[in-house]
């Protein structure tokens, strides 16, 4: 949710406890006598209409204000309690929440801003917000401790005792994550720079050969260009080479067969007593 939808929650909370403890004291000071309120309800509406009588609508609306009323004063105060209790918690829940947006707000400011809300508009609105806030927590404070029974500024004094300890603790964890973000940050960056380093090298090495190849390439046919007899005798070199290759393939064939003729024939020719 938005600050300003946040805002508007804890505002409905602070309208609730008040309601809630204006309630609760009802309660306490009626202590069982449903009567004597619903009685002296009774002497305030006749007042009200002691030189006209009331309209039938009028008295409608009156009997189901009775209603309510009886119903809110024969309530366990300990439910009232809770109620003011859960309230309490959604005005925190709120006000916490705005300003946990207010802190990823300030880690941002450092980044460029892309927004249609000027930065100005943006400072008074958390401005206006958090002053709101103060004031709301203000007005529950002399709520609770001056405009409530005893035993509710007893809550409101453990509450805010339990609320200061659990801020500091807060704090603490949330240095301790700035610290490990920082550190986790950190390391992302230098396993990047490694990673930019190592490409940089293979991408260096690569244009070396190719750089090389293209050289060799050029050299050849520059030398094709400027020397032609050159490459015509290296052409004419490889080919007496090879044919010379050949020649000699063909003549060790020859000898070879001739070799084994001379071995078949001498086996004819030489009789088989010399041969023993």
């Amino acid at each position: 949710m938005d600050p300003l939808t946040l805002l508007a929650l804890a505002n409905g909370a602070v309208a609730a406890i008040k309601k809630g403890c204006q309630l609760y004291k009802d309660i306490k000071s009626a202590a069982g006598d449903v009567k004597g309120v619903l009685d002296d309800l009774d002497k305030q509406f006749a007042k009200q209409h002691e030189s006209k009588p009331p309209t039938k609508e009028q008295r409608q609306q009156f009997e189901q204000k009775k209603k309510e009323v009886r119903a809110d004063i024969e309530r366990d105060p300990n439910d009232v309690i809770s109620i003011i209790g859960d309230q309490l918690g959604t005005f925190f829940d709120a006000m916490d929440k705005i300003e946990e947006l207010f802190y990823e707000e300030e880690k941002k400011s450092k980044e460029v801003y892309i927004g249609d809300v000027s930065l100005s508009r943006r400072a008074l609105q958390r401005v206006l917000i958090r002053s709101r806030l103060e004031q709301m927590e203000v007005e529950l404070r002399e709520q609770m401790i001056y405009h409530v029974p005893a035993d509710l500024k007893d809550l409101w004094t453990r509450f805010q005792e339990m609320r200061g300890q659990i801020i500091q603790e807060q704090k603490v964890a949330r240095k301790i994550k700035e610290k490990d973000d920082a550190i986790k940050a950190a390391r992302r960056k230098k396993r990047m720079e490694n990673i930019t380093f190592e490409i940089a090298i293979v991408v260096g090495i690569l244009a070396v050969f190719l750089v090389m190849g293209l050289l060799f390439t050029w050299i050849h046919f520059d030398k094709k260009r400027r020397w032609p007899e050159l490459e015509q005798k290296t052409y004419q070199a490889e080919l007496e080479k090879e044919k010379k290759l050949k020649t000699d393939k063909i003549l060790e064939a020859i000898k070879y067969l001739d070799e084994q003729n001379y071995q078949q024939n001498k086996d004819l020719i030489v009789p088989s007593d010399e041969k023993r």
